[in-house]
């Protein structure tokens, strides 16, 4: 009887030690949970915003080539006191289309270029815009409506059948309307606003 009483003890001091090791543990593992829980959502939010940063870095990016185009007027994304200043890299990186068709001047041709709508986005332009200048070398310019830009896409292209467009050809930026494409467009803006040796895109608001 006495060696039952003690052996009931016994249990009795022994069981509340693993007891209050599983709700500790329980405890310990909740705690772990939501640590857990809180890091990978500081580490998801230090990723959108390490993401955000590359994105806006390389829109400001200073160009290391030579500049062949620049933006102006009313955007948000610059990298000199003059503007948003793309070198060829830079342009072609924001993203290039294929237009395969005529060229009022010279022909069918296979330009590779980047629509004047993707530029846009990239330089962060005014969701006001009403027009776009686009300014060549000797000063021409020609005017684009932000509806048509929308609507079609024009392009600044920079290659012909894959290579780079020589100054003789209107290069090494110049402004390409997709006729073929888009045969209406030529009564919006005929063959003259082809623009030749484009170096500048400037952003107007309403």
């Amino acid at each position: 009887m006495g060696e039952e009483v003690v052996w009931r003890q016994s249990r009795f001091r022994e069981d509340p030690i693993p007891l209050l090791s599983s709700i500790q543990l329980a405890t310990i593992n909740c705690k772990e949970v939501h640590r857990m829980r809180r890091l990978g959502m500081i580490i998801g939010l230090c990723a959108i915003l390490a993401l955000a940063g590359s994105v806006y870095c390389l829109a400001a990016a200073k160009p290391t080539g030579k500049v062949v185009l620049t933006v102006i007027g009313a955007i948000t994304e610059t990298n000199s006191d003059k503007g948003l200043e793309l070198d060829m890299a830079m342009l072609e990186g924001i993203g290039t289309k294929l237009y395969e068709g005529t060229d009022p001047w010279l022909g069918k041709k296979k330009y590779t270029g980047v629509v004047i709508a993707d530029i846009l986005k990239f330089a962060g332009a005014s969701k006001d815009v009403a027009e776009i200048l686009v300014i060549a070398k000797d000063g021409k310019k020609v005017t684009l409506k932000a509806e048509d830009i929308d609507k079609y896409p024009i392009m600044l292209a920079t290659q012909d059948a894959g290579k780079a467009i020589g100054s003789g050809l209107g290069g090494p930026v110049k402004l390409v309307f997709p006729y073929t494409t888009y045969p209406e467009i030529e009564k919006i803006y005929p063959k003259d606003d082809w623009n030749w040796f484009v170096v500048t895109l400037e952003v107007k608001v309403k």
